[in-house]
Order: C-alpha cells, then structure tokens, then sequence
C-alpha cells in the first residue's frame, strides 16, 4: 500500500528521486572528466566546490523550474525538458564563474569533456527510470484505477487519451449516464455499468482508486447527486472541466489536456506521506522495544487474573474501508466481551487489571505492531470495528471520508476529548467532524502536536 499510496496522485516522488540521481550524475561525470585529463580521481578543492554548485544549480532548477507532474516515458520530450535544463545550469555555472573572475582557473577541456559526459550519462539513466517506472505499472504498485462516469462520447474520448502504455491513470470500468450501444465501448475492453448498479461492488471489486466525473450538456442534471453519493466513499473524487455550484476543496490539476478539479482528495501522498511513514517505522520501532516490559508485566496480571487469550484481536476498518485486525491487550473478561457493544464507564465487564490498563492507554501499546506491519499510523482517525463502521455509514453524512488515510493509534478527535464511547448522541458526529479536519489540514507538524498533546492527555486526562 506505501507505494501505491505515495504515487496515488501524481509522480512529483517519483520525478524527484528521477532529478536526485540526475544530480548524482553531474558529480559523477565531473570526477570522470577530471580523471580523463589527469590520470587522478581526486579532485582538488576548486574542482569539488564547482562541481558541487553545478549539481545544486541543476537541483534547484529541475525543482523550481519543471512543472510536470507526470514521469514522461520516452526520448523526444526528454530531449526538451532534461537537455534544456543541462544547458542552463552549465550557462548559469559559466556566468558565475565569469562574474567572481575565475573562469581561467578551470579547464575547459574538463568542462566540456564534463558536459558531454553528463548528457551521456543522463540518456543511460533516462533509459533505466523508463524501466522501472514501466515495471512498477505493470506489477500495479503505482497504478490508478479509474471508475469514470459520462455520457457514453466523453468516455470514449477520455479512454483513447489515456491508454495503458502512455498513463498510469487506468480506467478499470465505467458508469455511462445516457443510452448507448454497448457494443462500442466492448472495443476498449472496459466494462460498463448503469447509475442504478451496487457502486461498492464496483469500487470494490475493480480495485478504484479514484472516481473521474465527467461534465458536459449531458451529465450535467446529475452532477450534484453524483458528487454527493460518491463523497460516502473513502476514494478521491474528481471532476473532469467542471461547471457546477459544487465548492472545491482542493485547486485545478491538469493531465492530458483536462483539467481536474478535486472535489475530495487525500493529502497522503508524495514525499510528505512517505516522511510520515519513516517516522512511523522508526518510532513504532522504539516504542515497542520500549514498552516490551510494561506489555509483558500487564499480559502476566491478564494471565493471573483471566486466563488466555492476553491480545484481544479485532476487524477494524483501516484506509480506504480495508479491514485489518487490530491488536490490543485485553482489558475485558472472557465471559462478558461483545465485540458488538461498546465499553462504557463501570462496565462490569473490565477487569481489575483492565481499569488500569485502560486508565493509562496501556492496550493501546501493541498496536505499534499494526503500524510496523503499515495497517496504521501513530497518528491518524482512530479505527472502529467494522459493525460500528457499518451503522456510522449510514447514519453520518459522508463518514467514509475519515477513511482517506491510515488510522492511528492517537488523533486529532482524541486530543480534544472525543476518546472511548460514542453512545451519547452526536458524539459520533463531532468526532467524525474532527478526524475529518484533521485529514484536511494534514502536515508532518500537526502530527507532532497531536503527539506532545497525547502525552498530557494521557498522563492527566481522566478516561473511564
């Protein structure tokens, strides 16, 4: 799921990883050149700062400059973009050289033997990249599949300018709106559906991702019933040049010659979600070498007082209402557990020991397993079992959208209060209202405030 989620939007990741070993290259084909004209890989001190500055040159120009959110396979295009961006950056390099007055300090054989190394170079790498982005669609790591929905000549136009070997923007089926023969679109191998079919089967079952709609005279009347019906998905809705009252959450993106506004999408993608994921790994990692003791002490007091089993195992609802089962250490009694009934204050269910380990949030320590093993996140909506998922769905406007990202073992809802049960009426809501601000305002800092704030919740906050 890492991959697929971090490329789930774009290739911004990808395409920046791409220009890292493209500046990799220019410090190596520096060291080459050099060793051509000297017979010696030791560049001396002027020699590596020029090199050094003309690999951030080329850095801060391919990141500043390039406004491509698509990896584009093949040479042609290749040639416009990444040789325009060489070119400049050994002009720029040549024009600061002249202006501090030491361009006599260099050779110009090492300069041009370095330029034309580095275009070599850089096609051998463009080559191997185009392999292994090509590799990563065809094992579906960083396909998007796509349920589009249209008027059934949008559709076909829409599936001709996104072909399989082109974009990794795959349509996997569609909903056509108006009456068609179906056996025009049978010609593109898309399987198609009517607005009246089980969408979760669909979504389900064709693996979507995203949800492309598609406005024209014709779709038109059925936008805004659309968008409100798809919204109850955890799937990132889109609208396809768009003319409808709808406010957008998120701003205009272009692919292919559309524009996409994002009606829903999920923040979770790209260098930032993959910084968060590390840190997840890391710090999981730590905590369960941590707390290891305290969880071997406390399933001793379970064993005492209850017997086994000492884990309590659930099906949770986890990204994109993927269940997963959960692990926690068992405060309830083995004779009056109910996975359909929530906890509530002096239940006679907890045990002695239980009340302290609820007290502390000490059950909630093995589930730093779940986020080694990438079902969740140490910060995140907390997961609900899937009984209470299932009734929230249809009791809560646009509930499934709380699940556009892992769910944590903190969150933003729980730091303000919003922990334990939800029996009380509109809890669910407001609960619902915070995980989704939380997934709207995501950043790497809101997560290291929800965790600093957890550790004052925990220590001070009373918790039945």
């Amino acid at each position: 799921m890492l991959i697929e989620k971090i490329f789930q939007r774009d290739d911004k990741f990808f395409l920046l990883v791409y220009h890292l070993f493209l500046a990799l290259i220019l410090f190596v084909s520096s060291n080459i050149s050099y060793f051509l004209r000297n017979k010696s890989w030791q560049l001396p001190d002027k020699y590596l700062e020029a090199t050094i500055i003309i690999s951030l040159i080329f850095l801060v120009l391919s990141l500043f400059k390039s406004k491509e959110s698509r990896f584009i396979r093949g040479i042609v295009q290749w040639f416009r973009i990444e040789l325009m961006l060489v070119a400049q950056t050994f002009i720029i390099a040549i024009l600061i050289s002249v202006m501090l007055k030491i361009s006599d300090d260099y050779s110009r054989i090492w300069l041009f033997t370095n330029i034309a190394i580095s275009f070599f170079l850089f096609l051998l790498i463009k080559v191997i990249f185009d392999f292994f982005y090509t590799v990563l669609i065809k094992t579906n790591l960083i396909q998007r599949n796509i349920l589009l929905i249209g008027d059934s000549k949008a559709c076909q136009k829409i599936i001709h300018n996104f072909p399989k070997k082109v974009s990794n923007s795959v349509i996997k089926c569609l909903i056509v709106i108006d009456t068609i023969n179906k056996n025009d679109l049978n010609y593109y191998g898309v399987p198609t559906f009517s607005l009246n079919d089980d969408y979760e089967y669909i979504l389900n079952h064709h693996f979507i991702g995203q949800i492309w709609i598609i406005s024209s005279t014709k779709t038109q009347s059925y936008i805004e019933d659309m968008v409100d019906k798809f919204i109850n998905y955890p799937v990132d809705c889109r609208l396809i040049l768009p003319e409808s009252k709808f406010k957008f959450i998120e701003g205009l993106d272009s692919e292919a010659g559309y524009d996409f506004y994002n009606v829903s999408f999920s923040p979770f993608y790209g260098t930032n979600f993959l910084i968060k994921n590390l840190m997840d790994k890391f710090f999981s990692l730590i905590f369960l070498l941590i707390s290891a003791p305290i969880i071997i002490i406390f399933s001793i007091f379970i064993l005492v007082e209850d017997g086994f089993p000492i884990f309590f195992i659930q099906k949770r609802t986890g990204w994109d209402g993927r269940s997963f089962n959960i692990f926690k250490l068992r405060s309830l009694s083995k004779s009056g557990s109910s996975k359909f009934k929530q906890v509530i204050g002096n239940d006679k269910r907890i045990l002695k020991i239980g009340r302290i380990i609820r007290r502390l949030s000490i059950d909630e320590l093995p589930q730093f397993y779940n986020v080694l093993k990438g079902d969740m996140s140490i910060v995140g909506p907390r997961p609900h079992p899937e009984d209470l998922t299932k009734y929230s769905t249809k009791e809560i406007r646009n509930f499934m959208q709380r699940h556009k990202c892992l769910p944590g073992i903190t969150g933003w809802a729980q730091v303000h209060g919003l922990r334990g049960p939800t029996a009380e009426s509109g809890l669910m809501n407001k609960r619902v209202q915070h995980d989704l601000y939380y997934i709207k305002n995501w950043n790497l800092m809101l997560d290291l405030y929800i965790l600093i704030k957890t550790i004052f919740v925990v220590l001070f906050q009373k918790v039945d």
